[in-house]
């Protein structure tokens, strides 16, 4: 399957989803580089790291290195939670962005003689991974919401060449195509997340724990609309 299979144009609310997920996203990459100075979710910045680091520091490489493999982790197993859920978007979101979300607490809590480990790099990895892949593969905008910099080139563009010479108002008329939307959203809820933790949350003991709450707002959206779906009552609501 591909992505969301449902016939469902992206709405108001995808676009809020996204941008509370890459919320999470940022502040989780902003703390991985701040405490190890490696990313989480920045995986091409990753790879400089990795190349370029062993003739120099090959600790860092190696951390470097365990984002990677937590990252790819995460991805293959968050790809095969949304295909095996159900057709529908809230369905196929929900598995991924729970266990990411439960992997992004629990490699936030976790220390060692007061000190955070190394091995809680590939935790949070996998789990913005495992977010990254049920939003690729079951969202109806469909992106990889870690591609920070794919989301920002693509802002820029639709920014300067608007899409559709005939739409209504700035979002209508520069950001047309649902791709254009979802990069926006995607650059403003990272840049939101890493700015937050910087301002309000480097000196909190789990500044992690403060940015998935948005993450956890969304599954709870995702849980409740999961629920209307398989009750006898939310289905009759819903319609055919």
């Amino acid at each position: 399957m591909g992505a969301v299979g449902v016939a469902r144009a992206a709405g108001t609310g995808t676009f809020v989803r996204l941008i509370a997920l890459t919320f999470t996203v940022g502040v989780v990459d902003a703390f991985a580089f701040d405490t190890f100075g490696v990313f989480t979710t920045n995986q091409a910045g990753n790879i400089v790291v990795f190349a370029n680091a062993p003739w120099d520091h090959w600790p860092k490489a190696q951390l470097a290195g365990l984002s990677l493999i937590g990252a790819v982790l995460g991805v293959i197993a968050g790809t095969w939670l949304a295909r095996r859920a159900a057709d529908r978007e809230s369905a196929r979101l929900l598995s991924p962005v729970v266990l990411g979300a439960g992997l992004l607490v629990v490699g936030s809590l976790v220390r060692v003689g007061g000190t955070r480990p190394n091995w809680v790099i590939p935790i949070l990895a996998a789990g913005t991974g495992l977010i990254a892949a049920g939003w690729m593969a079951a969202s109806a905008a469909p992106m990889w919401l870690t591609a920070n910099t794919g989301a920002l080139l693509a802002t820029a563009r639709a920014t300067v060449f608007p899409e559709a010479a005939d739409g209504s108002g700035w979002w209508g008329g520069r950001f047309a195509a649902t791709a254009s939307r979802a990069a926006l959203s995607a650059t403003c809820g990272f840049v939101l997340g890493v700015s937050f933790y910087g301002l309000l949350l480097r000196n909190l003991r789990h500044p992690v724990l403060v940015g998935v709450i948005p993450t956890l707002a969304v599954v709870a959206l995702l849980a409740r609309e999961e629920w209307r779906h398989r009750s006898p009552a939310g289905s009759e609501q819903l319609g055919p």
